[in-house]
Parts: C-alpha cells; structure tokens; sequence
C-alpha cells in the first residue's frame, strides 16, 4: 500500500489503525472473559456435586479435592445429550464416595452438557506372590 501524502488521509489510516486495535483488545477481552466464565462454571458445578455427594454420604471420609486450575485437555467421548461421538473438554476432577471422576464439558457450541465420567487412572499391577 503506498503511504499516504495528505494530512487527511493520513488521519484516515491513523484512525482505521486505533478502530483495528480497539476491536482486537475487545476481542482478547471477550475470549479471555470466556475462558475465565467456562473454567468458573466448572469449579462452580464441581462444588455443587461435591455438595451433593457430601450430603447423600454424610459419614464419608473424603481426601480435601484441590483447587489447582486443570489443563483444558480435549478428548473424545460420546456426549449423553449429542448421543453421538463428540470432543469434551476436561474441566476438573473430582472425588465422590471415594472415587475419583472427570468433570467434562461437550465442545459443540449447541450443547456445553457437563456431565461426570470414572476418571482413567493408571492401576497398579498386582503383585505376584
């Protein structure tokens, strides 16, 4: 593009300029914003099963469930509401009646269904006697 000669046009340029980066800081907002609500709906959700499960097992002695912030890894499940095949995010991980569970979310924009599934844990070989 060649630069502009007058003072008008670039005046012009200054402001498309200032325009473009005001809606890229709003667009870096809004996802950071999202990010931010998606990560709270899960602890949010986490807490309230953690609740649920606290009160239908009143005597349990469950471990304390950290509150460190879970990778958002992605993988394929079959989505109960989709009923199709579908990515989850991982959102947290949690402890109910002694078992650990995985807190996914449906990626499809349609659907964001959270739901728990038993978390894959490695398992220790038995030992042979």
């Amino acid at each position: 593009m060649t630069e502009p000669t007058s003072a008008v046009e670039q005046a012009v340029q200054a402001r498309i300029a200032r325009v473009r980066a005001e809606a890229d800081r709003k667009r870096q907002e809004r996802a950071e914003f999202a990010a931010a609500r998606t990560a709270g709906l899960g602890y949010r959700h986490a807490a309230r099963l953690r609740n649920q499960a606290a009160n239908n097992f009143p005597g349990s002695q469950e471990p304390p469930v950290e509150e460190a912030p879970v990778p958002a890894a992605l993988r394929t499940v079959c989505c109960p509401a989709c009923r199709c095949d579908r990515l989850a995010r991982l959102m947290t991980t949690i402890t109910v009646a002694g078992a650990p569970y995985d807190v996914l979310r449906c990626a499809a924009d349609n659907c964001e269904l959270l739901w728990l599934v038993r978390a894959n844990r490695p398992r220790t070989a038995p030992i042979a006697a």
